[in-house]
């Protein structure tokens, strides 16, 4: 199935994209569309989607597409595509934020799972740590002024920031993300401060600090978060090497 004949069907049927309320049963992607049926472009738009959908709040709604889908991604995940010798540790990552041993495995697979979102970021903006100089050559003059004095001291934060301000896919699609997410929660009265941050930038940056530091395991439900975050980056990975 390609984006187009998604698009004819959820109009067909009329299937909303944008629930103003949980769905009910008939409303969620899993009981219309075939993962494996389903053409990169197509995995792309859904992975945007249930960001948007199914994570409206500070904390994880847990949808059942959202376990759906991470679990169809996985079932087919061969290599990740930026540092292979992380297959392994990602795929037994995903296993355990999905599993129902919250304040163990979910909270161990979370924590693994910020770093690899945080690698991927800065990868993006150049960032290569096995590098004496840690940046690309060609460019290390941009990330000098992304950096406290050249030096690699981006944070999770900043990198996500500095990437949504790149002329990217991957930055373009964040960017709908937050877009979608600030509209949506400005129209509920959910102002952005404290737990109900709007952006994708700040709602990582409030969890990992916590849960790093051993303050507050309540954040374990943002495992799946920065699951489909993965995903999204690998799709779009996957997108570009396939050009």
């Amino acid at each position: 199935m390609i984006v187009e004949e998604y698009k004819e069907l959820i109009v067909k049927i009329d299937f909303k994209e944008y629930p103003l309320h949980y769905p009910d049963e008939t409303n969620f992607l899993y009981k219309i569309i075939n993962y494996e049926e389903t053409d990169l472009d197509l995995k792309i738009h859904l992975t945007k989607l249930i960001l948007c959908r199914s994570f409206f709040g500070s904390y994880t709604t847990w949808y059942n597409d959202v376990k759906w889908f991470i679990g169809s991604f996985f079932k087919d995940f061969k290599k990740d595509l930026i540092k292979i010798e992380l297959t392994d540790t990602i795929s037994l990552a995903a296993e355990m934020i999905m599993s129902e041993e919250i304040f163990s495995k979910r909270i161990i697979g979370t924590t693994f799972m910020f770093g690899i979102i945080e690698f991927y970021a800065k990868h993006k903006l150049g960032f290569r740590p096995l590098n004496y100089n840690f940046f690309d050559e060609e460019k290390k003059k941009h990330i000098k002024k992304l950096t406290l004095q050249g030096k690699s001291s981006l944070s999770i934060k900043t990198a996500f920031e500095n990437l949504q301000h790149q002329n990217l896919p991957i930055s373009q699609a964040l960017n709908d993300i937050d877009d979608f997410t600030t509209k949506h929660l400005s129209e509920n009265c959910i102002e952005s401060k404290n737990w109900t941050p709007h952006r994708i930038a700040d709602r990582i940056v409030l969890a990992r600090n916590a849960m790093l530091h051993g303050e507050l395991h309540s954040f374990h439900d943002k495992g799946p978060y920065l699951l489909m975050l993965y995903i999204l980056f690998h799709l779009y990975e996957s997108k570009k090497l396939k050009k």
